[in-house]
């Protein structure tokens, strides 16, 4: 166990400043370095709301700005959905691929009697999409089908919900509703950006398929689905084809994908206009542009966030699997697929099945070629060049498995159907589906009836009554009510108080003094002119303190004048009015980015206090995978988008420019938003368990000011000393510019990717197997040249260039231009929400990963100063990630040498080597595999990092791994817990999620994880490729949990003692502090001492502290 201060230890000391104090903040007992209120400064447009950075303000801009591109087609006429339920099993969908996403327009359209689209609210999130196939000379478009193939549909919905266990979505007497819920969901909200005109849904039957008859092992290893999962999936099926009168179409001996294909097949000989809903890749051998016939690929796993499938057609096909679709059966037939148990040819590849196929076109053009070699005799070569070596006698032996293989991938067009499926819409029973939703408590469907009918029937039914008030009530408690998908409600119509009047801010000051529960903490935003606090002017503030729309109210401070009728109060009356309030701990409050609105107050010489909810911080500790904007939680829990920044401030202007009853509603639905989420996140964290509410409230809420009172203090900078170093830099880059020439014999440009590849493998002819082939040309990425490095005297001369020229751009040039002219400082930005593991990150700019190995890297460490007369304090944890290791694996030879002080890579250098005293050389070979194995390290990396050879890093992995076995149980356990339970955890219970993919390693969900095959796992693809991560992540996010824990400590004793000392940076496992002289000595021990007492484990945690003038000297 690890043993953790109590809450009140832990949070920084936040006096009460109750009604009529005004003074500085307890928490800073010296004034951090921001500039107080200068003139007031013009900014370009930006946006705070979301805690953006600026790649992603730049992308949201982006969609918002860009409407489609054409107009919708007309919606199709019926529609038929395929659900699998085979003896194989099932198959939900696979990985992403690049295609255009499906616009989700806010209502269907309406059909005029010609059979156009009348609706012009349609043409405006118009996308590629809608120009396929249109027409001219006023003819219509073709009507529109859409297959569902049901099968990858119904196993995502349960995934998605139930987690594949015995969870999910249930009525209050058990009855599963996962399947039911998810699936009508997605189906409504997909068919609502088409608009079909059909609509036929297929399934597997529960009888084996030719398929299984021809390969016993086809499939053979799928897992059969819990009861539970049939129970809802015949559920679902009734309503489909008895309420919503949906088409199901089954044929006896054959799968759902030959349904899909005859269906696909028949009705685009037909006339219609073909999309086929699922996430399985197979189907895109279907895809067929001439014939209008194009998947819509629900790609990335039930847990995928995406705004929708993506139209798949041939040049996303060739995209996404490197072949055309006719062309996708012949890959699996060289390649096999794991999934289906379809074998393949043993040893081939991807990449060698797809250089095969465009030498040959098809398999059967690759074996008449092979015959052909063979028989001109053992000397003959390939002409064509893709037949040679070990992969003759590969294919020539599995010959038979190629060709089974390419009959059981192969989906059939044209099956006996038992019954030929009726295409057009039919009339949806509109009191049956409100009655059905009812029974299964499925209350927010139950609320979409109307849009069911709708979208599904030929000629809309009249409009259902409203549920019951019943109903109405019993919604609150659907579990699917708030899922993030909804996108039918509007946003609710605030009516925010507007304050201009002395009398009215006295009476809401009033109002806030009364608000004292810190179950309903009083939501806070501030409205400014720059996402940069230390130039942003206050535009406005919110407030809201209920659910009621007009619980609310908006305090314009900096409108442009014209813009503010009725005129707005003195900024310095309403900062004077509201202090007493805001630096009152007794007075909660909840925001979302609650760091931004705390250096925006402190600019205006306010503190804040009484921070007990930061649904930003909430959020992210619930699914740390996921975006964490308001908006986007707006539209994932209460069903509406609100109006984004981009609508509303003019371009080239800020939000100043907004006029002041448009920015009420804009701020106000952002506290309004903030209020209703608080309690909801604050269950959901519940839910997941107590670690996740006491990481919220014992580290990441007491976090958040120590970061925002580091930002405001920044860090001096060396300004002369950085023009002297770049002008060095400049001098050794065209020094190895010149070398890097000579050493090549020929000029070249050693910034040009393409040169440099042409140069490497074409010029000098060195191995391209250590590289590969790119767009532009052959890959000079770093991996690949560090590859080379020994090759030719030109690479080791350019991966310098390289290295130094990104030094002196992204550091040594460009922090002078990020000093603050109001401080003379650098102001990193500390990302607490961002990274996945759980640790910080910084930006504007990064310091977190400014190098170290080379001279020039340590040098730029010597460009940050302290305060003028002050010394820099470095602490960094000494091999903490091991120690961690340690504890959490409870390895007696580990545990052991760290409670004795021992030198632990020494330790493991004696245990590979077999001998009581090893060289500094072996020492340095036990630190490498040490650290090497937290991050996977595999045999040729550690071969390449410590110069053995292949096989000398085999024998010493094997001897490590027999030296520290519950070190390799430990992380195996990681990877198992990940791929059994969705995520691992740290020591303090923060979650690192894993979505992997049903159909691949997701299939692994909730089963029990001692009984995994993790060396089968391992070979799943690119998913494998997560497993290093999970066994990882508890000892990253450990530490990230411990340095995070030790900031607050140590803030909170430096305000305690009132000493002269200030944290500056944290990077990674080191906290950089500023002190006085005459106090030194004493926050050198404080901060060694709190660091070192952060948490108790099992081994003894060891900080290494330096002092000195600047970074450098003092690391």
């Amino acid at each position: 166990m690890v043993a953790i201060p109590p809450a009140a230890a832990i949070a920084p000391a936040q006096p009460d400043r109750g009604p009529g104090r005004v003074r500085q903040d307890a928490q800073t007992p010296l004034q951090p370095l921001v500039g107080l209120r200068a003139d007031r400064i013009g900014a370009a447009p930006q946006h705070r709301r979301t805690g953006r950075d600026a790649g992603e303000q730049v992308q949201h801009l982006q969609r918002s700005i860009a409407p489609g591109l054409g107009k919708r087609d007309q919606a199709p006429q019926g529609r038929i959905i395929t659900l699998g339920r085979g003896a194989g099993g099932i198959q939900p969908d696979k990985q992403q691929p690049r295609g255009l996403r499906l616009p989700l327009p806010l209502e269907p359209p309406a059909i005029t009697a010609a059979g156009t689209q009348s609706s012009p609210a349609r043409s405006a999130r118009l996308g590629p999409l809608d120009l396929q196939g249109v027409l001219t000379g006023g003819t219509t478009l073709k009507p529109l089908l859409l297959l569902v193939d049901g099968h990858s549909l119904a196993f995502r919905s349960f995934y998605a919900f139930s987690k594949g266990g015995e969870g999910g979505l249930s009525t209050k007497e058990g009855i599963p509703t996962s399947v039911t819920y998810g699936f009508l969901k997605a189906l409504l909200d997909n068919c609502k950006g088409l608009a079909p005109q059909g609509v036929v849904i297929a399934f597997d039957t529960a009888e084996p398929t030719f398929r299984h008859e021809a390969d016993e092992a086809y499939k053979a290893h799928r897992d059969v689905a819990p009861e539970h999962f049939f129970q809802d999936l015949g559920n679902l099926q009734q309503i489909l084809e008895q309420s919503l009168d949906i088409p199901l179409c089954m044929a006896p001996g054959y799968e759902a994908d030959d349904v899909l294909g005859t269906l696909a097949n028949r009705a685009a000989n037909d006339g219609w206009r073909v999309r086929i809903l699922s996430g399985d890749r197979d189907l895109f051998q279907l895809v067929d542009d001439q014939r209008d016939i194009a998947v819509l690929y629900m790609g990335g796993g039930p847990y995928a966030k995406s705004s929708g499938p993506l139209e798949i057609r041939r040049d996303g096909v060739v995209a996404k699997l490197g072949v055309t679709p006719e062309e996708v059966v012949d890959l699996k037939a060289l390649t096999g697929d794991s999934s289906d148990n379809i074998p393949g040819v043993k040893g081939v590849g991807p990449k060698t099945a797809i250089n095969l196929l465009q030498a040959y076109g098809d398999l059967d053009g690759i074996y008449a070629a092979l015959e052909q070699l063979e028989a001109a005799g053992p000397k003959a070569k390939d002409p064509k060049g893709a037949l040679k070596g070990a992969l003759l006698g590969k294919l020539s032996t599995d010959k038979e498995n190629a060709y089974r293989s390419r009959m059981l991938a192969e989906i059939l067009v044209d099956i006996p159907l038992p019954t030929d499926p009726r295409l057009p819409l039919g009339a949806v029973k509109s009191d049956s589906l409100a009655e059905s939703l009812e029974e299964l408590e499925l209350f927010s469907l139950r609320r979409q009836v109307n849009s069911f009918a709708t979208v599904f029937s030929n000629e809309p039914p009249p409009a259902v009554a409203a549920a019951e008030p019943q109903a109405k009530a019993e919604a609150l408690s659907d579990p699917a009510a708030d899922d993030g998908d909804a996108r039918d409600a509007a946003p609710p119509a605030l009516a925010p108080q507007l304050i201009t009047s002395s009398e009215a801010l006295e009476a809401l000051v009033q109002r806030l003094l009364g608000c004292c529960d810190r179950q309903s903490p009083v939501a806070l935003d501030t409205e400014t002119t720059s996402l940069n606090p230390f130039q942003a002017e206050l535009v406005g503030l919110g407030v809201c303190w209920g659910e009621g729309l007009d619980q609310l109210a908006y305090i314009p401070l900096g409108h442009q004048a014209e813009l503010s009728d009725p005129a707005q109060l003195p900024l310095d009356q309403v900062l004077g009015a509201l202090a007493p309030w805001l630096s009152s701990a007794a007075h909660p409050k909840t925001l979302q980015n609650a760091k931004y609105d705390r250096l925006i107050l402190l600019r205006h010489g306010l503190p804040l206090a009484g921070v007990v909810m930061d649904t930003l911080l909430a959020d992210y500790l619930r699914d740390a995978n996921a975006k964490h904007g308001l908006e986007l939680l707006a539209q994932r829990n209460f069903g509406f988008l609100p109006t984004s920044y981009s609508e509303l401030v003019p371009k080239g202007a800020n939000f100043s420019a907004v006029p002041m009853a448009h920015a009420a509603l804009y701020c106000g639905m952002d506290v309004h938003v903030t209020y209703r989420l608080t309690p909801l996140l604050r269950g959901q964290l519940e839910a997941l368990g107590e670690p996740l509410t006491t990481l919220l409230d014992q580290v990441e809420l007491p976090l958040e000011p120590v970061l925002a009172l580091m930002e405001a203090t920044g860090i001096r900078i060396d300004t002369d000393y950085l023009g002297e170093l770049s002008r060095e830099l400049k001098a050794t880059l065209e020094r190895l510019e010149s070398d890097a020439k000579e050493a090549a014999g020929t000029d070249f440009n050693l910034a040009s990717p393409k040169q440099l590849g042409e140069l490497l493998f074409d010029t000098l002819g060195l191995d391209r197997k250590k590289s590969r082939k790119t767009k532009t040309g052959w890959s000079t990425d770093a991996t690949v040249l560090e590859k080379l490095e020994d090759a030719h005297p030109v690479v080791p001369l350019v991966l310098e260039h390289r290295t130094l020229s990104k030094l002196k751009s992204t550091y040594v040039d460009a922090l002078p231009a990020l000093m603050e002219a109001e401080t003379g400082r650098v102001h990193t930005d500390f990302n607490q929400a961002v990274t996945a593991t759980g640790r910080l990150s910084s930006s504007n700019p990064n310091l977190q990963n400014i190098p170290v190995r080379t001279e020039f890297s340590r040098r730029i460490r010597k460009a940050f100063l302290p305060e003028a007369g002050w010394t820099l304090i470095s602490a960094d944890y000494s091999q903490i990630e091991l120690r961690i290791l340690a504890h959490l694996s409870g390895e007696e030879v580990l545990v052991k040498a760290y409670q004795s002080g021992d030198d632990v890579h020494a330790l493991t250098a004696r245990l590979l080597f077999d001998k009581d005293d090893v060289t500094s050389d072996e020492r340095r070979l036990g630190k490498t595999i040490n650290f090497g194995v937290i991050y996977g390290m595999g045999v040729q990396r550690f071969a390449r990092e410590t110069g053995v050879s292949q096989a000398e890093a085999k024998e010493f992995l094997s001897k490590y791994k027999q030296r520290y076995p519950k070190v390799f149980a430990f992380l195996e356990l990681q990877e198992r817990l990940a791929l059994s339970r969705g995520y691992v955890e740290t020591i303090l219970g923060r979650r690192r999620p894993f979505a992997f993919d049903p159909s691949g390693l997701g299939r692994h969900l909730g089963k029990d994880p001692l009984e995994i095959e993790l060396d089968v796992a391992r070979r799943g693809g690119m998913e494998a490729q997560q497993l290093r991560a999970a066994a990882n992540a508890p000892i990253q996010g450990s530490s990230a949990d411990i340095i995070k824990l030790a900031m607050v400590q140590l803030q909170q004793r430096l305000t305690e003692s009132a000493l002269p000392a200030r944290l500056l940076l944290q990077v990674h496992d080191e906290l950089v502090l500023e002190a006085a002289p005459e106090a030194l000595e004493t926050v050198l021990n404080l901060t060694r001492e709190t660091m070192e007492r952060a948490v108790t484990l099992s081994v003894p945690l060891v900080v290494e502290t330096g002092v000195g003038p600047n970074w450098m000297e003092a690391k």
